[in-house]
């Protein structure tokens, strides 16, 4: 063999070996087109409801304040969808939220002998239940970062089912200024926008686990709490399977 010969085949050499090395570094195409994400987390905004208004007793003006809080709590959180085009998928996710509190209530009532003279008196009406039950649509674009981790960022519009247990009115006893606590439901339809951050990790091809945080910005209108905040941020991990 000459030395001429003998650089070539070093040079090739070497050029294959560097192909190869960067072949290994290059994240290639996720393998599969369905994607499904199963998720435990947390909601961990808290609100506030108040409400107050105005009523008659004993042909006098009586007035009710409450005031309700929203807690953080659990979430499930499950999406799915399908690889249309290079890294990008489309696809839909559920979440869904629940929490269990109370209302405090404070109301003025007149006497039902003296004229002017209201007595201040409070109650509270436990066990109210808020759920949000949350259909996400997603536009999906997958950053492979190796063979074994990719992040997902997503985006879309959001629409929540909200149910709300809170008082919904009061009533005097006759003769009396007691107050008896009446608790209502109301529901409505929230619809707002959401922007979410996957990162994944695959011990196969097929299966692996990640982390997830989402945002929805989204408020509703009941009948006695206009433009009520729901949703926000989102956050959590889980399994993360490719078919």
């Amino acid at each position: 063999m000459t030395k001429r010969m003998g650089r070539i085949v070093l040079v090739t050499g070497l050029a294959a070996a560097a192909a190869s090395e960067v072949s290994a570094q290059t994240p290639s195409e996720p393998p599969s087109r369905v994607f499904v994400n199963v998720n435990a987390g947390a909601q961990p905004s808290r609100r506030f409801i108040t409400t107050s208004r105005a009523f008659t007793v004993y042909d006098e003006p009586a007035t009710i304040a409450t005031n309700q809080r929203i807690g953080n709590g659990p979430v499930i959180d499950i999406s799915g969808g399908y690889r249309v085009w290079s890294n990008l998928a489309i696809g839909v996710g559920f979440t869904s939220f629940s929490d269990t509190s109370s209302s405090s209530v404070t109301a003025s009532i007149p006497d039902p002998l003296f004229f002017d003279r209201t007595a201040a008196v409070t109650s509270t009406a436990t066990g109210l239940e808020h759920t949000e039950r949350t259909i996400h649509l997603q536009a999906v674009w997958f950053v492979p970062v190796t063979n074994k981790i990719d992040v997902a960022v997503s985006a879309g519009p959001s629409f929540v089912k909200v149910g709300q247990q809170l008082v919904s009115s009061v009533t005097v006893p006759a003769r009396t200024q007691n107050l008896d606590v009446v608790v209502g439901d109301e529901s409505g339809t929230a619809k707002g926008f959401h922007v979410g951050f996957d990162g994944n990790y695959f011990f196969t091809a097929r299966l692996g686990a990640g982390i997830f945080v989402r945002y929805t910005a989204a408020s509703v209108d009941l009948p006695s709490v206009p433009g009520l905040k729901v949703s926000g941020l989102n956050l959590g991990l889980g399994v993360r399977i490719r078919l």
